[in-house]
Parts: C-alpha cells; structure tokens; sequence
C-alpha cells in the first residue's frame, strides 16, 4: 500500500485528498495526516518540519518519495493517473520539481485567496509537532 502524508491543515491539500479518498474505492492509498498522533507514533524517521515542506509518500517497499512524485503516484493508485502523468513527460519533467516547490512554499497564501479560508485562524501555523 501506499501511504500518503498531507497537510490536514491547509485547505487547498483537503480539496485534493477528498478527491483522492472519493477514488480510492480499492484502498491503495493510506492517508497520514501530519499533524495527527498517528504520524507521529508510527513515522518518527519523518521530520515534521520536511514534511511540512515537501510532500512526502511511502511506497510499499518502505521508500520515501516527495515533491509532485508523492502526487503522480496518489493518482496512478485510484485510477486517476492519466490526469497528472504529463507531470513525468521528458520537457515538463524538468520544470516539475521547479514548479513543485513554488507551489509548496505559497499553498497556505494560495488556499486562503482561493478558498477564502486560511490554514489556522489562531496564528499558530508555523508551530511544529508539539503544537
């Protein structure tokens, strides 16, 4: 099984998880929430602070994956991949990562201008695990 960890905070990261859980109809796909107990008990290896950064995934085999990787593999597991394969096409593949991390760094900024709803409303959104 693959094992995604997202951002249960940012509202932008919800939107695509609640998709992929619409389509992970054969559970090929286990959600970590990152700022979950369960993250923390069961992924010490992990860094709270990376993985707030970059999205991370674990394949079966216990490798970790990130960046738009952890992305095109999520969708290739429920069936959706052929939506986000052109991220591994040979030109875009360059840009990928690029691009990748542009959107990592502003996904708080970006959900708030999209969804009108930013990822904490009490301030706290740099805090760490012992939050």
């Amino acid at each position: 099984m693959f094992t995604l960890f997202y951002d249960g905070r940012c509202p932008l990261c919800m939107k695509e998880i609640a998709y992929l859980r619409r389509w992970n109809k054969a559970g090929r796909v286990r959600f970590v929430d990152i700022h979950s107990e369960a993250f923390r008990r069961e992924f010490p290896q992990l860094g709270f602070d990376d993985v707030m950064q970059t999205l991370h995934g674990q394949l079966a085999d216990g490798r970790i994956i990130t960046g738009y990787e952890v992305t095109v593999e999520a969708w290739e597991r429920v069936g959706k991949g052929c939506w986000v394969r052109w991220l591994r096409w040979p030109g875009v593949r360059r840009l990928s990562p690029i691009l990748y991390r542009l959107f990592a760094r502003n996904r708080h900024g970006l959900a708030a201008l999209l969804t009108g709803r930013s990822r904490c409303e009490a301030g706290d959104c740099r805090k760490g695990q012992g939050e």
